[in-house]
């Protein structure tokens, strides 16, 4: 029998959903072979494209390289055959995965942040849930009077768990209107050093810093783990995954993220994708298995820690249905193209900007003064 053969080479280490694939694609496809391929980084797969014998698939965790002009096939001819599916697939995923006008590559890793709180800790102190509605100073508010120290000023209970990344400020930094970069990506000049950008990590500063109401850096906590004395969390689809994983997700409820004075209804997604490349020798049987790997296994979302790109595999999981999980994929909608998506030189320098942030809680850096220094990365 002729064996037709695709090399599907992935940077990701975990591959049960890849080697499930391959598994139920093989046994419909008698003859064909997926021969599943691991590499380091990007610049391992970015080589191995660049080879003689490149492969026919490639997969990432993140979108750099994606963002290499003729590395990979346009999805989108593939895509527009299959009648519906591009009307299926989430606006967002479609507004960021595609941003070039051409789809590199179908989103997989898919995750993006929400606030979880802690219903019991919410009951306990006799406050409302937070709701869509709410905004900035009503989350510091929640967050001051769900805050307990000690008499040594040492936190038991921290209102918001919140980390300390420049990536992570982004989606507060879009709903007040402001982005890192040019929509373009070539520059951070006329975009960081606005106002609306400046005032929004302002507010985060302060929350660690003046509310005390987020755990500073090395501040020593009698909290515990982020799924004890936390009673919010700015939590990305793995937390909801990894809690639901230790059947903790039903003491939680969701809420979207605060609005502030920019009043945008915007968020940052973070995702991987996987895409043929322009060297495939067999790019149909190629869009095939990548078809059946994204699109056609609803039963990878049935334990999830990522979401679907299309509403009616959402459907098929049980996802759209899930209180928390809904809330999710709803906000898959309003996503907005991050930074760290366009610009390579900016997403490198997230270190270094992360070390100003710790600068600006810890000793009091200007925080305007800092933030348009950041210009010189990008």
């Amino acid at each position: 029998m002729t064996t037709n053969e695709i090399r599907f080479l992935t940077e990701f280490q975990h591959l049960h959903h890849v080697m499930k694939t391959k598994e139920t694609f093989e046994a419909e496809h008698p003859g064909v072979r997926i021969v599943i391929e691991q590499s380091t980084d990007h610049y391992e797969s970015l080589q191995a494209y660049k080879s003689a014998d490149a492969p026919d698939i490639i997969e990432s965790g993140g979108w750099a390289l994606f963002n290499h002009k003729g590395m990979f096939l346009d999805l989108w001819p593939f895509v527009d055959r299959e009648p519906g599916l591009r009307d299926d697939m989430y606006s967002g995923i479609k507004r960021v995965a595609g941003k070039d006008g051409t789809l590199p590559g179908l989103p997989v890793d898919v995750s993006l942040p929400l606030i979880l709180y802690k219903k019991e800790l919410f009951d306990k102190a006799g406050l409302s849930y937070p709701s869509d509605k709410w905004t900035w100073d009503d989350m510091m508010e929640l967050a001051g009077k769900l805050t307990v120290r000690n008499e040594q000023g040492v936190a038991t209970q921290f209102g918001l768990g919140f980390g300390v990344d420049i990536e992570e400020f982004e989606p507060f930094v879009m709903r007040n209107g402001g982005r890192y970069l040019s929509p373009d990506g070539l520059t951070a000049r006329g975009c960081v050093d606005q106002p609306a950008v400046i005032d929004a990590i302002r507010m985060i500063i302060d929350a660690y810093r003046h509310h005390r109401v987020i755990r500073n850096p090395g501040e020593p906590s009698e909290a515990g783990d982020i799924h004890q004395g936390f009673a919010m969390v700015f939590g990305y689809t793995w937390l909801v995954g990894n809690l639901a994983r230790v059947g903790l997700l039903e003491k939680y409820g969701v809420a979207g993220l605060p609005n502030m004075p920019g009043r945008e209804q915007s968020n940052m997604i973070y995702m991987g994708a996987a895409g043929i490349t322009s060297k495939s020798r067999q790019p149909e049987l190629a869009w095939s298995f990548l078809r059946h790997y994204v699109l056609g296994r609803p039963d990878a979302f049935r334990s999830p820690m990522t979401l679907p790109v299309t509403r009616s595999l959402a459907v098929q999981s049980g996802l759209a249905d899930h209180p928390v999980w809904s809330r999710y994929l709803q906000e898959l909608e309003h996503v907005q193209i991050s930074g760290f998506y366009m610009n390579e030189k900016w997403n490198s320098s997230r270190q270094l900007i992360n070390e100003d942030i710790h600068r600006m809680i810890l000793e009091g850096a200007d925080v305007a003064h800092t933030v348009r220094s950041w210009t010189r990365y990008a």
